[in-house]
């Protein structure tokens, strides 16, 4: 390993262990990102952070701080690869509310949400995902992603008015995918959501899928459709929890009396 890189890293590491963040100068935002609450840094220093695309960091400023979605580097980014580790690319809106400018420093660390009941001070919008909640991830597919995000956002902050919840249990972000002039996107959905819905929506369970999730999602990809937003959403991640052995559903196994019969 190059010496440079090796006392960075160790650097970067040292200030990790002490929650003292990571010290980032800030460039401009690439014109793509224009106004899209993200903010871009180096795939290395995400993994230090042990963060993935689309997870929450908390960047503080000299003013004020804020906690946003992050994402890593474009593909197309031409800052040389000596410079790439220490920048954070940051649009105008997100750097007038932390109180920066282009070549000042910021510090960033990994969003840690708050245990209920404890002081917050990090925007109402982001604390219900606490590390109990587990949210069902889905990609799909449009023309115009900047154009298409308000539409498809506004549509699910309908689907949680309907259970009666806060505007903070879903998510949608690029994944900084663009083939022959399609955008794609990930939406993240709170299991706790999904839930809830299918108590006042059963026709979600009646979908022709072997999960429940799978079930919900082309419940949800037909809502889309039949208000003429056609996004092709297929189910990427599904949250299960960690068991040892096999996992077994207890609505689909055999039991003596079938294996009897089948002889």
């Amino acid at each position: 390993m190059n010496l440079k890189i090796f006392l960075y890293t160790k650097c970067v590491i040292q200030m990790m262990a002490d929650n003292s963040g990571i010290s980032l100068r800030v460039y401009e935002n690439e014109k793509q990102d224009k106004d899209r609450d993200i903010v871009r840094i180096d795939p290395g220093i995400m993994h230090i952070l042990n963060i993935s695309d689309g997870d929450f960091i908390d960047v503080i400023g000299p003013q004020n701080g804020t906690t946003i979605i992050c994402l890593s580097l474009h593909p197309s980014d031409k800052t040389k690869d000596k410079d790439r580790k220490k920048i954070i690319r940051i649009d105008s809106k997100a750097r007038n509310l932390i109180g920066t400018a282009i070549g000042d420093t910021v510090t960033i660390k990994k969003a840690i949400l708050n245990e209920k009941g404890s002081k917050s001070t990090r925007p109402s919008t982001y604390d219900v995902f606490d590390e109990a909640s587990n949210s069902i991830t889905m990609t799909g597919s449009c023309v115009n992603f900047d154009k298409e995000r308000p539409k498809i956002m506004e549509f699910l902050r309908s689907l949680e008015k309907e259970v009666h919840l806060d505007n903070n249990y879903c998510r949608c972000y690029t994944s900084g995918k663009k083939t022959l002039g399609w955008d794609f996107f990930e939406i993240s959905v709170d299991s706790r959501l999904v839930k809830k819905l299918i108590e006042i929506h059963p026709e979600i369970n009646k979908q022709e899928s072997s999960s429940s999730e799978e079930r919900f999602v082309l419940w949800l990809h037909a809502k889309f459709k039949k208000s003429k937003l056609n996004y092709y959403l297929k189910i990427n991640e599904i949250p299960y929890e960690s068991v040892s052995g096999f996992r077994l559903n207890p609505n689909d196994f055999r039991d003596v009396e079938d294996m009897e019969n089948m002889r």
